[in-house]
């Protein structure tokens, strides 16, 4: 299993490197769920029967991240933390990334929205993106599904 890991990383991780993936914690989740699949197979294996007996709460861990979302969202740093990221999908963008319908810069710079914080890095490399883009006969309705 460890040669299968190891390659399944270098490949994650190095193409994430190589194009600068942003957003990298979202990117790497199917790599860290089978890497907690590998810890929990190791645990289950031999030595470690006491982790057996509570095998059934895996199913569990779903619930316990929309748990966490509900309270958190109702906690007034939770709402300001969520107001102040709603560019990007407020709190549910950074706590359930894969439960909803994310934006992304291209989409967010093509409807011209405004951020808070300082993008300009990002909104002027995308702009040139999509400078490009439209130039090779795209429109912003296919830009945006990119």
């Amino acid at each position: 299993m460890f040669y299968t890991f190891f390659v399944a990383a270098v490949c994650m991780y190095g193409f994430a490197t190589f194009y600068a993936v942003s957003d990298n914690y979202i990117f790497f989740l199917p790599f860290n769920i089978i890497f907690a699949l590998a810890i929990g197979y190791g645990l289950t294996s031999g030595k470690y029967n006491f982790f057996q007996k509570f095998s059934w709460i895996c199913p569990l861990i779903p619930a316990f991240y929309y748990t966490c979302f509900s309270i958190v969202s109702l906690t007034s740093k939770g709402k300001n933390f969520g107001d102040f990221k709603s560019y990007k999908g407020g709190l549910s963008y950074y706590m359930l990334p894969w439960m909803y319908d994310n934006k992304g810069i291209l989409e967010f710079v093509i409807d011209k929205k405004t951020a808070p914080e300082p993008i300009n890095w990002m909104t002027s490399s995308a702009e040139v993106f999509i400078q490009k883009l439209k130039e090779k006969g795209y429109t912003e309705e296919e830009i945006k599904k990119l």
